[in-house]
Parts: structure tokens; sequence; C-alpha cells
């Protein structure tokens, strides 16, 4: 059965996708054999109020929205998504191993555009980031050697010659200059990430852009791999989604869970990611009902 709500976007989202992403209410989805927790899990001094103002309204629980998806769903998708690259250099999934950022992740934004300036809604997207992830300490600096993430901004025109220019490796240069945007990591010897170099088309459309900017912004911070089959994932060039929604909010949260470290394999991150996925679920109780993720709608950046 379709659940239209698993689809809203919990940081970045537009109008004319109203549709297919405003939550869908009021009965309740629960994961098959996982009932949702009794009580109201407090995550502010409002969350009492906030939560009779979402019942009044007829919208989603805190518990309905945590619980959209199985623990089942949630570990496939990080397993399809975490293990596995693309382009030319891709590992085979055998041999893959978790990527992430062990620490701070500190972001320089370029803008090169001669049309269209669309840094506020990278700026906005980096701090709504920071505020909804547990665990990961993502920023904006005004310092580029500080820098771990560097964002370019440009023109379709700019594209090609930016990411030859940017991009050392010939080879994943040649794979990236065919795609509409593109981002590339470099890992340390411990398999976590060392920086990443994010590549969006800004003058495309504000559509275009803000699919983009949220999918290779989050994928660089650790699940860089597509997938066909994930339907509500944006990790999927297939699928509808557009915005950051809650099934890769539950994937890149699960990735900065305490409990899962980079340089894991396939066999030893599978026995963390039930507590993992446990976490992130008290965690989404607590950004719904702090009013950090909203209940009835999407956000509306600056366009």
């Amino acid at each position: 059965m379709i659940r239209p709500f698993r689809r809203i976007c919990v940081a970045v989202s537009g109008a004319a996708l109203a549709a297919g992403l405003w939550l869908a209410g009021p009965a309740p989805v629960f994961a098959a054999g996982a009932p949702a927790p009794a009580g109201n899990a407090a995550g502010s001094p409002g969350a009492d109020s906030r939560a009779a103002a979402g019942k009044a309204a007829n919208l989603p629980t805190a518990q309905d929205i945590a619980y959209a998806f199985s623990e089942a769903e949630i570990i496939d998708g990080f397993m399809r998504t975490v293990f596995g690259s693309e382009g030319p250099k891709a590992v085979p999934r055998a041999r893959a191993r978790v990527h992430k950022f062990a620490g701070p992740v500190r972001v320089w934004i370029e803008s090169h555009s001669r049309f269209d300036d669309r840094r506020a809604s990278i700026r906005a997207f980096i701090r709504k980031l920071d505020r909804i992830i547990p665990n990961l300490d993502i920023a904006l600096t005004k310092k580029r050697d500080a820098a771990n993430m560097t964002i370019y901004l440009v023109d379709r025109g700019q594209y090609r010659a930016m990411v030859k220019e940017r991009v050392t490796d010939k080879a994943r240069a040649t794979f990236m200059e065919e795609n509409d945007c593109s981002a590339v990591v470099n890992t340390n010897p411990d398999s976590s990430l060392k920086s990443a170099l994010v590549f969006i088309v800004v003058n495309e459309g504000y559509k275009s852009f803000r699919h983009c900017m949220v999918e290779e912004i989050t994928q660089s911070l650790g699940p860089v791999n597509d997938d066909a089959s994930l339907s509500y994932s944006i990790y999927n060039d297939y699928s509808e989604v557009q915005g950051f929604g809650v099934f890769d909010w539950f994937i890149l949260a699960t990735v900065y869970n305490r409990h899962v470290k980079a340089g894991m394999t396939a066999a030893e991150v599978l026995p963390v990611l039930p507590r993992a996925v446990a976490e992130s679920r008290k965690a989404m109780i607590r950004l719904v009902n702090a009013g950090a993720i909203p209940r009835g709608g999407v956000d509306q950046p600056a366009q």
C-alpha cells in the first residue's frame, strides 16, 4: 500500500511537489511487527501542545512518522546506498566498507554562476542537516583552507570545464562530466571520508537545482550509491522523490549513528543496524515533537 507521507521532505522541497510530499493523515502507519511506542516522547517544552495541534489538524503523529518504514526497509536502503559506488572505479559490494566523516564537516561554497545565486539555499540546507542529523557536525566555514567539503555552483555551460579543472583523476572526471550534477569523495586509509567536491548546476530551474543539491550533498556524506529499487529515496534516478525525505533521513541518520563506524564491512555492520535504527526512531520522534521536522508540510526555502 502506498503511504504518501513517507515522502514528506524534512529539509528541502517546493510548492510544485506538494501533491506528492505533503503529509497524509490521519491513519497511523506502523511497521509490521513493530508497534509504535506508547506515550508522548517530548522533545521540547512545547511538545505536548504541538502534538495536540497535530491531532486537531488531522496530521500524523511523531510516532507515525518515525515508524513509517520497517526496520527491514531501512536496513535494506542502508545496505544498497552505503555499500557500492558509481563510476569507473566503483567498488564491488563484497569489498566495500562504510564511509563517513569521522569528525566535523566544514563546507566552503563557490558560486560561479552568471545567472542565479543559490548560495542562500545551500546555506539553509547545510544548517538544516546540522540540526536534524544526530552526531553529524556540519557547518559553513569562512576559510577555504579549513573546508573538507567544497560546493561549486555553476551554470550548465561551466559544468564540464569546472569538473575537469577541479577533479584530477581523469577517469572520474570523464564519468562526472556526463552527469547532470555530481560529487566525488576522497577517503583516508581507515575508510573515513577525507574530503568531498560537489558540483551543482544552478541555472536550469529551482526544481532541478534542489534535486541536485539534496542528492549530491547528502551522498557525499556517506550513502554514495544510487539504487533503482528504492522507490522512496532520492538516491534513485527513477523515483519521484525530489527533496530530503523521511526514508533518506533514516539512511543518513543510521550512517552517523554512534554504533556504525567508518571501515566496517557489510558483515560487521549488519549486527549493529537494528540498534542504530531504533535510536534513529527515537531521534525522529524528538525532532518532530521539537518542531525541527514538520508534521504537516514541507519547508519552503528561499528560491
